[in-house]
């Protein structure tokens, strides 16, 4: 009896493999311009969003952010967050030097386009303890309504 083994082949392995190299080998500057995009504050806001019958909940982590830093504007139904986490001074020595940088600083802008007509009117927005909380209703004509119905 003669038995053969078999060799599985994925064609796109060498696809994958090669844009993982791809990442991995590029310059290490942009390579780390484009983490800071994607993952720090820099241009992106974590945020959370919810329904339910009444509107929607936006809730971002802003660590960091004051109040008067967060612009919050609406164009139909389209929400838009935007805002600056500023960098503090950390030394006044000139010959200080950071030896690691983690946190997130600069300009960041998120923007969602609802589903629905929005009462923009009504939309409420709070800071508190690093959670940016904003409220965003459903106008009146889009909103689940319950209808009676009369017996005789």
């Amino acid at each position: 009896m003669i038995t053969r083994n078999l060799l599985i082949r994925d064609p796109f392995a060498n696809v994958v493999n090669r844009a993982m190299h791809d990442r991995f080998f590029r310059p290490s500057r942009e390579w780390a311009t484009e983490w800071a995009t994607e993952w720090g504050i820099g241009s992106r806001l974590p945020v959370d969003v919810h329904e339910d019958g009444e509107g929607y909940t936006f809730v971002a982590v802003a660590p960091g952010v004051k109040a008067e830093e967060v612009r919050i504007e609406t164009e139909g139904n389209v929400l838009k967050i935007s805002g600056e986490v500023i960098a503090p001074a950390v030394s006044a020595d000139e010959n200080a030097r950071t030896l690691r940088s983690e946190i997130g600083y600069g300009k960041f802008s998120r923007s969602f386009e609802l589903p629905e007509s929005i009462d923009a009117d009504k939309i409420e927005a709070k800071l508190e303890n690093g959670l940016l909380t904003i409220r965003v209703p459903k106008a009146e004509a889009v909103k689940p309504r319950t209808i009676k119905v009369a017996a005789k």
